[in-house]
């Protein structure tokens, strides 16, 4: 059914997402962070962007959920899938309907594929295990519907999600982007969670103070 419907985005999606990028250019190695032209409208938000199937996006769920209650008053915190081929363009829309249409169940949503995709083996590339996801997360409707019925709006918001995923050069998760300019990753940390945590909190307070 909404096999046929799904637009053809003119975009270039990667394969997959990695969870260990390489290793950055020797010009970067004295910062602990990747920085990119500020993009315009995320000035005061930080975003985690993760992938169903990446096991150190699970990993972290908790530390992100706990980040957004804790942010500085200026900053929205936002969860942000990353567009891909592996999981499909079926979640990222099922994600844009949840978030556009049910943003208070985003949490649970995020939550639920993770766990779906990699504790019960759903996929996210149909709609039989993102229905179960969905029901998983508590959304009150079936999200195969929802996105049939508001199918234009959220082709709009699948293209702009990658666009921004483009602006913000992000190919790996979990990755995330403070003030729309400065990339935090895992492996800037060497993995270390704890590191991992203070890194992302101090970038977010160094933007704060250059306000």
């Amino acid at each position: 059914m909404m096999k046929r419907l799904l637009p053809a985005l003119v975009v270039v999606l990667p394969l997959a997402v990695q969870a260990a990028p390489p290793a950055p250019a020797l010009a970067d190695q004295m910062r602990p962070y990747q920085q990119v032209k500020t993009v315009e409208g995320d000035e005061f938000r930080v975003r985690a962007f993760f992938s169903p199937g990446c096991n150190f996006s699970k990993q972290y769920f908790p530390f992100f959920v706990n980040l957004s209650k804790t942010l500085p008053r200026d900053k929205q915190f936002a969860f942000t899938p990353v567009v891909n081929k592996a999981d499909g363009l079926t979640y990222a829309f099922a994600f844009a309907a949840v978030q556009r249409f049910y943003p208070r169940y985003v949490n649970n949503f995020v939550e639920a594929s993770l766990r779906g995709v990699q504790d019960m083996g759903l996929s996210t590339r149909n709609w039989f295990g993102l229905e179960r996801i969905g029901r998983a997360a508590g959304i009150p409707v079936p999200l195969g519907r929802l996105v049939e019925d508001n199918l234009p709006v959220l082709q709009r918001d699948v293209a702009d999600l990658t666009l921004l995923q483009s602006k913000l050069k992000i190919t790996n998760t979990p990755s995330v982007a403070v003030a729309g300019t400065y990339i935090v990753t895992p492996e800037f940390a060497a993995g270390d969670s704890n590191q991992f945590s203070n890194l992302v909190n101090a970038v977010i307070s160094m933007t704060t103070l250059h306000e």
